[in-house]
């Protein structure tokens, strides 16, 4: 069937899938004035249109190799932008990932002028793929880790990056010891597979991207609803939560008081959003916020705490006791989320982190609880998870 397609006919159906499928993203960057997330991934689908433009230019005049030249290194730093685009969303600085990029972009694009006058149409296609199967496959991982990894939607789009780099790893093992001319090259891995390879990629990125920005969205919402009226509802911001448990952890270190830090986390937020729409989600987190609020321990300070999570810190006279307050919040946050009539039920977990297993520095304490509330999504026994060492 993909036999039957010519180069210049798959070239276009490529362009035009892409084109579509990135201005529909890059504009709603612009409208929502987006993060540098965002931004980032919008780069990347610009690289990714003008990649599929310029491949376009070179099937209808192949004598064209300014195109391909152009062509290969828009591919390898539109690919790149998608792996800067992941960092971002897990806020990690990305000096060295830029300088890779800017590294492997050069490097194709000397390597495709070189090999012009021998390879012709192939030139630098060596250098391309493997310059791809690096980018691809660390934003693969990079979907795998951090804020990505917490959310399970950015698993798809992480399987997409590891597809990528696969496809190109094995079509660089048979450019090499097959040669572009031969009829399993090109049955396997010839541009007219890879263009509909394309297709299927950029539209399950665009639409996994679209749900994580919209996610981000929200949670931005609600962290800037926290900062005006957390004197109200007694929800700390991010940074305000942090200082107050390193005074209370500090003080409590010098009296000997043991510590709980809890944290309640919310799960397939997105997936509701995708089913129910952005109200049913906006009214999942704030009577999920409410409920916290209402069955919180009485002496107790809680505050956000990275994405889709309250964490609460008081005293705990015994783990017991302190899986007792996990418990309350659970079932609390369960039965008014069951309450919610029309929506998906979120999935939540609750992740308990005392000072007598993983000490008092307050950074340690907030990843422990936070890595057990993740672990309670999945987990066969209970959602409520009692980290039993300061590996969570």
């Amino acid at each position: 069937m993909l036999s039957e397609l010519d180069l210049v006919t798959t070239a276009a159906m490529t362009a035009l899938v892409v084109f579509v499928a990135g201005t529909v993203f890059l504009l709603e960057t612009v409208l929502r004035r987006d993060e540098a997330a965002g931004r980032a991934w919008s780069l990347g689908f610009l690289g990714a249109i003008l990649t599929s433009l310029l491949y376009l230019a070179w099937a209808a005049d192949p004598t064209a190799l300014w195109a391909v030249v152009a062509g290969n290194v828009t591919f390898v730093a539109g690919t790149g932008a998608m792996w800067v685009g992941c960092r971002l969303y897990n806020e990690r600085r990305n000096g060295v990932a830029l300088v890779i990029i800017a590294a492997l972009s050069i490097i194709t694009a000397i390597a495709t002028v070189v090999d012009a006058p021998t390879r012709g149409d192939w030139a630098g296609a060596a250098w391309t793929f493997a310059a791809l199967v690096v980018v691809a496959a660390t934003a693969g991982v990079e979907c795998f880790r951090g804020s990505l990894g917490r959310a399970r939607t950015a698993w798809v789009l992480g399987a997409v990056f590891l597809v990528e780099s696969v496809f190109f790893l094995l079509r660089l093992v048979a450019f090499l010891l097959l040669g572009p001319d031969d009829p399993t090259f090109q049955t396997w891995f010839g541009s007219v597979v890879v263009g509909m390879l394309t297709i299927l990629l950029i539209v399950v990125a665009v639409i996994v991207t679209s749900v994580l920005r919209a996610g981000r969205a929200e949670l931005r919402h609600q962290r800037a609803l926290a900062g005006a009226e957390d004197a109200v509802t007694g929800i700390l911001t991010a940074g305000r939560m942090r200082a107050a448990l390193e005074s209370l952890a500090a003080r409590a270190m010098t009296r000997g008081t043991a510590l709980a830090v809890i944290e309640v986390r919310l799960d397939d937020l997105a997936h509701i959003a995708t089913a129910f729409g952005e109200e049913a989600r906006r009214e999942a987190i704030t009577v999920w916020r409410e409920a916290v609020r209402t069955h919180a321990p009485l002496f107790s300070v809680m505050g956000e705490d990275d994405e889709g999570g309250i964490a609460l810190v008081t005293t705990a006279s015994s783990p017991s006791a302190a899986r007792r307050e996990a418990m309350t919040l659970y079932r609390g946050s369960f039965d008014a989320l069951g309450q919610l009539s029309g929506v998906g039920l979120p999935v939540v977990g609750v992740g308990v982190a005392l000072t007598e297993v993983v000490g008092y520095d307050a950074d340690t304490l907030l990843r422990v609880a936070r890595a057990s509330a993740v672990n309670g999504f999945s987990s066969a026994d209970s959602a409520v998870v009692v980290a039993r060492s300061a590996e969570g």
